[in-house]
């Protein structure tokens, strides 16, 4: 697939660029990234070119990771990274095939607490339903990313519970995560059920 943008008065999404590099640099020196996301740690330039070079553009050719930057839609500057990653097919307990994704995301310390992410889920879960490429949307953090976890919530997303993360850490475990799915039908309302270690500020 060709990148495309989405958008809305309070978040842009479009293709993240070459251009981007040094923000992205900047963005994952952030300790919360090394002890919560699965980026490499000491994060070099290297590894934010390799990001934007290589890996972004083969998510997107492979049909595998759609990735956007997220962008202020008065301005160009990244203020952080969302992505989609399509997981395959999973049966529910009552025997149902469910297409899924999972979402994954970031955002640059400058521009935390304004809704920026769970606007930017909401428009890749409103895109990615209505495309039917998938019927639920799977969200994980390690256990303690209370921000990541509250904007999962703020989304509407449901508390499934805590467990492995389906995503290997970057020293090749699978740690306690807290997990969520949002599925195509449900309203998007704040879904009760989750712990308050998760929500609390």
């Amino acid at each position: 697939m060709q990148p495309f943008s989405l958008s809305s008065p309070l978040a842009l999404l479009d293709a993240p660029v070459v251009g981007d590099v040094d923000r992205v640099f900047e963005y994952c020196q952030d300790p919360l990234f090394e002890r919560y996301l699965t980026v490499p740690w000491p994060y070099h330039l290297e590894h934010a070119e390799g990001f934007l070079a290589e890996y972004v553009p083969s998510g997107w050719m492979s049909d595998r990771e759609y990735t956007w930057a997220l962008r202020d839609p008065a301005g160009p500057d990244l203020l952080g990274v969302i992505c989609l990653r399509l997981s395959g097919e999973s049966v529910a307990a009552d025997a149902s095939v469910h297409r899924v994704g999972s979402i994954g995301f970031w955002l640059g310390a400058p521009y935390r607490g304004r809704g920026l992410i769970p606007e930017a889920q909401r428009l890749v879960a409103d895109w990615a339903f209505a495309a039917g490429i998938i019927d639920v949307l799977h969200w994980e953090c390690l256990v303690g990313n209370v921000a990541s976890a509250r904007a999962a919530w703020k989304s509407g997303f449901r508390y499934s519970g805590t467990g492995p993360s389906v995503t290997a850490y970057r020293d090749g475990t699978f740690p306690d995560s807290w997990h969520g799915h949002l599925a195509a039908g449900d309203d998007r309302s704040r879904q009760p059920g989750w712990p308050a270690a998760a929500l609390a500020r």
